[in-house]
């Protein structure tokens, strides 16, 4: 399926090229280019080569830029790099940074050293490309003195083993970087799977030394996330490419986990292929704050508004307390845990980037018991302060008194016993089982596509079973709610409001 139109809305490459001009204007493209019988112009994107030729061709056409680019050699997409780049800018603008007084460093950077070239060549800034491969180097130098762009752009040699110590210099600040990893584990054959399983539309370009790494893109942006944890702010925003959906969660889950919260993402689609970018930072959030930068996402739908269950949920803000659906997965395990509730996860559909599931089994209303021991504990607190004459209640008589409010908040809770008329339920049945979805949303579900971060979290509770029925299920939500704080008022069913809103607007046409 084409992705086209999630393009970023200031890529060239969002009207594709025109092939006919092309060829009229480039011989080098005209000897690749195939008319068909109606006139229209096409190529060969199966074609190594012809993929190198279109390449070099709207380089030259569109951006002035010269270069050629060796056959063995990984093929720089436009769109894609084009994607990253323009999405760069937008967080240098978000930051308030401008993009001809910026210094970047680009990992990798590749005998095309393309995201230096089109940076400095678009927005004449500084960049500093890194690369282990002597060949690769020499070429990527190369480009940069064909295009005399040598005062801007800086090429240099770096140990395999580090990725941004060899360049960070301790008394200097660098705003950006850019990362695109190899994909692939150097062990793995995942790479051959995918061409056995589904036949590529474009000829498979690079070699393995720019397409696997030991440990494959997760292992190689998980020494760059340790890595730039002892680098600091020395670099004000962190950036990488990732390949596949899987990656980017476990990533952005590393990062949460090193306690980095000053992150975002993006979507990079261009034709019938989706990457992600992902961005980070030490600085502030007052000085630098990604959480709220532009982005590009495609609006997926929610898998639980297709569960016929009964459900409802919990709706509320992103906020300092719960920023991210990390921190909600966090406060409900601490939650079952102190209500001896079993909580077990559940897998995830993989296009749910931000959600999380799991299933919640409760064998009793631990919940209430918690609350109104807690509310009598403070009446007596109360009571010890003032004293029934005025006078202070003695320790060993308020510790007698509350164990006896305990006793009997157990007795007057125990559910068995409040209706003798009703029957005891089996012991193995339990009171609730009911699944817990945990997802972030945009406020705006207008459109199909996610311009700005998630603004809400949205807990659902979907009831399953157990003899407590919905009472039960509504009752630990009630407990959820104040145990979150939970105060703004927001629409808990968004859907409702769109549909009344798009009948009025009906009705005055």
């Amino acid at each position: 399926m084409s992705v086209r139109q999630y393009i970023h809305p200031r890529n060239k490459y969002k009207r594709p090229p025109d092939y006919k001009q092309l060829a009229v204007m480039y011989p080098e493209f005209r000897e690749i280019a195939i008319m068909d019988f109606v006139g229209k112009v096409r190529i060969d994107f199966k074609e190594r080569k012809s993929l190198h030729v279109l390449t070099e061709t709207l380089l030259k056409h569109d951006f002035d830029l010269h270069v050629n680019i060796p056959a063995d050699n990984l093929n720089p997409a436009i769109p894609l790099r084009l994607n990253y780049i323009l999405w760069m800018e937008d967080l240098m603008t978000h930051s308030k940074l401008e993009m001809d007084k910026v210094t970047g460093i680009d990992i990798g950077t590749g005998a095309v050293c393309i995201y230096a070239l089109l940076l400095a060549k678009i927005y004449k800034c500084q960049v500093i490309g890194t690369e282990v491969n002597e060949r690769s180097m020499e070429h990527a130098q190369k480009c940069v003195r064909r295009n005399e762009l040598q005062d801007l752009i800086e090429i240099i040699t770096v140990n395999s083993d580090k990725i941004f110590k060899d360049v960070v210099q301790t008394d200097r600040v660098y705003d950006f970087s850019m990362c695109n990893p190899p994909f692939f584990e150097s062990e793995d054959n995942g790479f051959e799977k995918i061409v056995k399983v589904l036949p590529p539309r474009n000829a498979s370009t690079g070699n393995d030394g720019e397409l696997k790494i030991e440990g494959g893109e997760v292992g190689f942006v998980t020494k760059m996330i340790e890595e730039s944890v002892e680098v600091g702010d020395r670099i004000k925003i962190y950036s990488t490419m990732i390949g596949r959906k899987a990656d980017l969660v476990s990533l952005r889950r590393l990062l949460r986990s090193k306690d980095i919260k000053n992150m975002t993402w993006t979507e990079f689609c261009q034709g019938h292929t989706t990457r992600w970018g992902l961005a980070w930072s030490f600085l502030p959030q007052s000085i630098v704050n990604l959480t709220t930068a532009p982005v590009i996402r495609k609006r997926g739908k929610s898998i639980v508004q297709s569960l016929r269950n009964y459900k409802t949920s919990i709706t509320f803000p992103v906020e300092d307390k719960f920023s991210c659906v990390d921190d909600i997965i966090s406060f409900l395990r601490s939650t079952a845990e102190e209500l001896n509730v079993k909580l077990q996860d559940l897998p995830v559909p993989e296009d749910s980037f931000d959600g999380w599931a799991c299933q919640v089994t409760a064998r009793e209303r631990s919940w209430e018991h918690t609350r109104r021991k807690r509310r009598l504990a403070q009446q007596i607190v109360l009571k010890r302060a003032k004293g029934e004459d005025g006078e202070c209640i003695e320790a060993n008589t308020c510790a007698e008194e509350t164990s006896k409010t305990e006793n009997v908040t157990t007795v007057t809770t125990n559910p068995h016993e409040e209706n003798s008329d009703k029957e005891i339920p089996d012991k193995d049945v339990p009171l609730l089982v009911c699944k817990l979805w945990v997802e972030a949303e945009s406020l705006d579900d207008s459109q199909d596509v996610i311009t700005q971060s998630d603004e809400i979290l949205r807990m659902w509770m979907v009831f399953e079973n157990g003899y407590g029925g919905l009472d039960a299920l509504h009752s630990l939500r009630q407990y959820l709610i104040n145990k979150l704080g939970v105060r703004e008022k927001i629409l808990d069913n968004p859907s409702k409001f769109k549909r009344k809103k798009k009948k009025t607007k009906e009705s005055l046409l």
